[in-house]
């Protein structure tokens, strides 16, 4: 069986709560030179904030990127993914266009990289409440046609343990599994 391995050097490294960001940097530099050395397969999460971050502080992943990740760095990702949670972002759903635009924007700074996501979901696991809405955004993330020769899709759903596991019962397996069914499809073109 084929196997795929992909080095996560930095998750989140943007967000507030990774430390100071010059901190973060140097971990995230260090972590991608032992993938490198190795001649691993690496990967990037960054923290999409764009207009609804934790104040001005905090910065989106395009102004991160060019300020904290070094340019040999950004030259031999692999992967870069996006995290992004809605409910967290006021409820703004952006545009397929959308996301189109900010990846060729980030696909600048990482010209080497595939890009996609690496996060999406709910700030907590699916409830009777929610489980329609997360299921929505299953359908919109997974089946998004971004049309980018370098879009690798991605998504890992936050609590899929919680929501998807023991895969028969529980609400939101049947939605990831037809989500990638959808991604299978869009990433066909």
């Amino acid at each position: 069986m084929p196997c795929l391995n992909i080095w996560e050097v930095g998750n989140e490294v943007n967000g507030n709560w990774a430390g100071p960001y010059p901190a973060a940097a140097a971990k995230l530099t260090a972590a991608y030179r032992l993938t490198a050395a190795r001649h691993l397969r690496s990967a990037l999460t960054l923290y999409y904030n764009a207009g609804c971050g934790d104040g001005p502080g905090e910065l989106g992943p395009l102004a991160f990127s060019r300020r904290y990740v070094p340019a040999a760095v950004r030259d031999g990702l692999g992967y870069v993914f996006l995290s992004y949670y809605e409910d967290q972002c006021g409820g703004r759903r952006p545009s397929a266009a959308a996301w189109s635009g900010y990846f060729k924007a980030l696909h600048a700074l990482y010209p080497r990289a595939r890009l996609g996501f690496g996060e999406i979901g709910l700030a907590a696991p699916a409830t009777a409440a929610t489980t329609a809405a997360a299921a929505a955004l299953i359908r919109y993330y997974y089946g998004l046609p971004v049309r980018l020769p370098y879009y690798a899709g991605g998504y890992f759903w936050w609590y899929y343990a919680e929501d998807c596991l023991p895969y028969g019962t529980r609400p939101l397996w049947r939605a990831v599994n037809a989500g990638f069914a959808a991604e299978a499809r869009a990433l066909a073109g």
